[in-house]
């Protein structure tokens, strides 16, 4: 995926947040090519993810068509790989839930966690009635679901039920189906979300810029890390973590956490350097993106899978938690106060 520097975009009277001469009319207008910077989110961030999210469930479709044909240790490699790869593709993904993917409520129905195993056995036993566009069967579909089956199984359930691999194909369909209405509506609408370069709430920079730090907060701070840690319990809960199964939550992580820090450096930066917004006298931009690398350098160490992370050391999850809730407040108060962009969501946090 290809970031294309916003720094030739910038069409600059003074890139200073101070006043003139000690004078109190404000800072001095910026001009900056709001419209630009979208394009550079629509044709370089957002649209790849699309691309590459619809051709990972395309392929986790076909494998899991050749292991429904052909049920052995190869083929299930095979799918178990391409699986992975969706599941990595869907980070880059999630925070873009826009338009069609909002009215598909995207997010819900390709990463609910965690799965209802109790749902998917029941669904599995009555394939022909089951309507997985119900709100109710959100818990027993998209990658949790398909994770489960495929790694919470013992492989010789899979290959000795014809019901498993089934569901499996109309769970793989049903995300290929999703992943393409999305972006089919994505390609329709570009033009007129570039154009909408406007500063307010219905603008296509308010509404994505509070996407952004919502998936930020809610799902990578809150989700992957701070549920299962116990931030918001009594205890950890080791049960609700991510990749589960499969144990690979804190490679769901990093690839969340790089999208995020992407996206940031789409245009953001440029935008905030363009206002030459500081924070105790440093570019807010740079500690923004040095509070990136805090957040890697209090992941690196962690166990692969975030289950075995919060039973054998949780004070390490607290402390990534942590470091995300500084980015947080990054994000949400400084950028957005600096960028003059309200919160359109109600959080509970405080921040």
């Amino acid at each position: 995926m290809r970031i294309t520097s916003l720094a030739f975009l910038l069409l600059l009277s003074i890139s200073s947040c101070k006043t003139n001469n000690g004078d109190d009319d404000g800072p001095e207008p910026v001009a900056f090519d709001r419209q630009a910077m979208l394009a550079n989110w629509a044709d370089n961030l957002i649209a790849p993810a699309y691309d590459d999210l619809e051709a990972d469930l395309q392929s986790l479709h076909l494998s899991a068509e050749a292991y429904a044909a052909t049920p052995d240790a190869g083929t299930l490699a095979v799918l178990r790989n391409d699986f992975s790869k969706a599941y990595r593709s869907w980070q880059a993904s999630s925070p873009f839930v826009l338009g069609k993917a909002e009215e598909l409520r995207l997010r819900e129905q390709l990463n609910t966690y965690p799965t209802n195993i109790d749902l998917i056995e029941e669904n599995v036993s009555q394939l022909n009635t089951i309507n997985l566009e119900l709100p109710s069967q959100t818990v027993a579909q998209g990658l949790p679901a398909l994770e489960y089956l495929l790694f919470g199984l013992a492989e010789e359930a899979l290959q000795s039920d014809d019901d498993y691999r089934s569901y499996i194909l109309q769970l793989t369909g049903r995300m290929l189906t999703l992943s393409e209405a999305v972006k089919a509506d994505w390609l329709a609408t570009r033009d007129a979300y570039v154009q909408n370069d406007g500063n307010s709430a219905t603008a296509s920079i308010d509404r994505t810029v509070n996407d952004y730090i919502f998936h930020f907060e809610k799902f990578l701070r809150a989700g992957k890390v701070g549920i299962p840690a116990g931030v918001f319990s009594d205890d950890p809960l080791a049960d609700r973590a991510e990749g589960l199964f499969a144990g690979y939550s804190k490679a769901l992580f990093s690839a969340s956490l790089n999208s995020s820090e992407q996206f940031f450096n789409g245009g953001l930066n440029d935008y905030l350097d363009a206002l030459g917004v500081e924070r105790s006298g440093e570019l807010l931009s740079q500690q923004i993106n040095d509070q990136f690398a805090d957040i890697k350098a209090a992941a690196n160490s962690l166990n692969d899978n975030f289950s075995t992370q919060v039973v054998t050391d949780n004070t390490a999850m607290l402390q990534l938690y942590d470091e995300l809730q500084k980015q947080v407040v990054f994000l949400k108060v400084d950028m957005l106060q600096a960028l003059s962009i309200n919160v359109d969501y109600v959080d509970a946090d405080g921040d």
